[in-house]
């Protein structure tokens, strides 16, 4: 079923900096696909820390989910790159926003990988969704 998104036509960009690391390193001598998606993970959250959101939903009693998840891999990392990540609100409904995020590595600016996450805001102890209140949708200039 498909859901009705409403773009954000001015949304609020963060940049974090990671670092590949030995114990991201696999058999293959690159950066382990598993840390792209604890990436998306961690930026999301300081995304969300650095603007108030978090707060806003931990006092509503309310918090992210994951429904769907697509990381796109354009280049290998490998270790001691330094990968300069940036994400974004990209569009929303009434439950559910879709945020995007780039990794690319500084030494050359090539892109590693891409990402678009659907992310269901849920009361956390009914176990169902949470409509996204303005409050929080401000923190991102969602209108």
């Amino acid at each position: 079923m498909a859901v009705a998104m409403e773009e954000n036509e001015n949304p609020v960009k963060f940049e974090k900096l990671f670092k590949v690391t030995p114990e991201m390193i696999d058999e293959n001598k690159h950066m382990n696909n598993v840390w792209a998606v604890q990436w998306v993970q961690d930026i999301s959250i300081a995304h969300s820390d650095s603007v108030g959101a978090t707060d806003v939903m931990y006092q509503l009693g309310c918090g992210w989910m994951i429904h769907t998840q697509f990381v796109e891999y354009k280049n290998q990392a490998f270790l001691g790159d330094e990968i300069r990540g940036t994400t974004w609100v990209a569009s929303y409904s009434k439950v559910m926003s879709v945020r995007k995020c780039r990794f690319e590595r500084v030494s050359d600016g090539k892109v590693v990988f891409e990402s678009e996450t659907q992310w269901v805001l849920m009361d956390m102890k009914k176990g169902r969704p949470f409509a996204i209140p303005q409050e929080i949708k401000d923190r991102f200039q969602v209108k």
